[in-house]
């Protein structure tokens, strides 16, 4: 454990790195998270939108901007028509600055999770083999317009080639933001976390990728030594894959983001939580990626509690870097659909008393806590995380045994509003009968305030009792 952990440090300090080195100030904070005062800013995560550039949802001016993309630096002006060949889903990472509410950019930095040759494709359409990396595809993945109809299903094993930008889950499989498929100029490269090191033959394993760096530049990583590189996190580049083989003769192989000691006085980071320790109250040390961060008491929570924060949940935070790790001002819960109640289970798949309809998934990837697949029983009350992977379907990411209770929790994207009543995963709630309601920042609002507010698409959550088959909803909330 111990190793574990001096590995998930290195990590953690080798992921920030890149940041660091455009934006740190290494002074004392000049401001909060909140947006008064002025300092450096940066984020890390995916492309929301244009007109300027949204990343997480966050907006920063992008005039006359440093943009490196695919080996390539240009100054450009970002807007919705010039976008400098970034595109909605592109996972990247952006330096600057802020004033008050107004972040302002200075560099944009897109990198890819892998680029290479399409060995297969799952034939739900759920998921895809690149280059020796297992992808997943949900309902949040953008599927560029250059594939036929925007379904993977129409790439080609073996002859297509495609570009992936996602987020590595703790496993080394990689969660899609975006995908397209490359025409021409295929790069093949991969970004992930290295195993199997065999210094003797120049060899290592990304995922089911065999990597042959004899030959290759080394020249930022430590001299090979036995399995020494093991465990880092690592950008590979190559000319040659060999598909009947999986393996890819390297040209470069390099460290992600080195350097560290710099200050960051508003700091975003999305991903994955690859470590978690053990929560004192509102306090827990984890690490997002490959970036540690610190809740404190003074951390707002928004869409889940802190005993959630487990590995494999996708989250984001926010807050000041203090040089070694994020401070949190908040943390944000990015599975989107949160149930609770008494389970149901068929095989593989899970239904909850006062939510028919709903079907709830279960995968390798799914993450149980107190139970097992095999140990649940009919009745047994549990909470589960998820994201939506049909009208009414939903896959489970973790699934919690709790003590019996009559709760019933349904969180997840309003799909349509008439009058008061809202449809969640094709349930629907009357909301004229419920008695609270409370904003996205948690105060008490009226229930005709509350409607004016809740748009298809939001994301809501309703809380109630269940009194035999009917569920009696008392809470309603809209969350960020």
């Amino acid at each position: 454990m111990t190793t574990l952990r001096y590995v998930f440090t290195l990590m953690g300090l080798m992921g920030i790195a890149g940041l660091l080195a455009a934006c740190g100030s290494g002074g004392a904070p000049s401001v909060s998270v909140s947006g008064s005062g002025s300092g450096s800013a940066s984020a890390s995560g995916t492309v929301t939108d244009f007109g300027s550039l949204f990343v997480n949802g966050k907006k920063f001016e992008t005039e006359n901007v440093e943009v490196r993309r695919d080996g390539v630096t240009e100054r450009c002006t970002i807007n919705p028509i010039t976008t400098c060949g970034l595109k909605k889903g592109m996972v990247v990472t952006i330096n600057g600055s802020f004033s008050g509410n107004q972040h302002t950019a200075n560099s944009v930095q897109q990198r890819d999770a892998v680029e290479g040759l399409v060995q297969s494709v799952g034939g739900d359409g759920l998921s895809l083999v690149v280059m020796g990396q297992t992808v997943l595809v949900d309902n949040t993945t953008i599927i560029d317009n250059n594939i036929s109809g925007q379904n993977i299903l129409n790439l080609v094993a073996g002859t297509d080639n495609v570009e992936v930008n996602g987020h590595i889950r703790p496993n080394g499989i990689i969660q899609a933001t975006f995908i397209e498929k490359k025409l021409v100029g295929v790069t093949p490269e991969v970004r992930g976390f290295l195993s199997n090191h065999v210094s003797g033959s120049a060899t290592f394993q990304i995922g089911n990728l065999t990597v042959n760096y004899r030959g290759a530049d080394i020249s930022d990583m430590p001299v090979p030594n036995g399995n020494n590189w093991d465990g880092r996190f690592v950008e590979v580049k190559g000319t040659n894959f060999v598909s009947a083989t999986t393996t890819l003769i390297a040209t470069k192989v390099e460290p992600e983001n080195q350097g560290i000691g710099n200050v960051i006085d508003e700091f975003e980071v999305e991903g994955f939580v690859t470590q978690a320790g053990t929560p004192t109250g509102n306090s827990i040390d984890f690490t997002i990626g490959t970036t540690p961060v610190r809740t404190t008491a003074n951390t707002e929570f928004r869409g889940g509690t802190v005993d959630e924060i487990v590995v494999g949940a996708k989250m984001s935070a926010e807050g000041r870097f203090d040089g070694s790790t994020l401070i949190a001002k908040h943390v944000k819960f990015h599975e989107s659909v949160r149930l609770e109640g008494d389970v149901t289970v068929s095989g593989s798949t899970l239904t909850l008393a006062g939510l028919p309809g709903v079907t709830i998934a279960v995968n390798s990837q799914t993450e149980f806590k107190n139970t097992s697949l095999g140990s649940l029983s009919s009745s047994d009350h549990v909470r589960v995380r998820g994201r939506v992977s049909g009208t009414n379907a939903v896959i489970a990411t973790r699934v919690e045994l709790r003590s019996a209770d009559n709760d019933v929790d349904l969180q997840g994207p309003v799909q349509s509003i008439t009058g008061s009543n809202l449809v969640i995963l094709d349930m629907s709630v009357d909301t004229s009968t419920i008695n609270h309601f409370e904003s996205v920042s948690g105060t008490s609002m009226s229930g005709a305030g509350f409607l004016a507010e809740a748009r298809v698409n939001s994301l809501v959550k309703v809380k109630g009792e269940r009194n035999g088959t009917t569920v009696v909803w008392q809470e309603a909330e809209l969350e960020d």
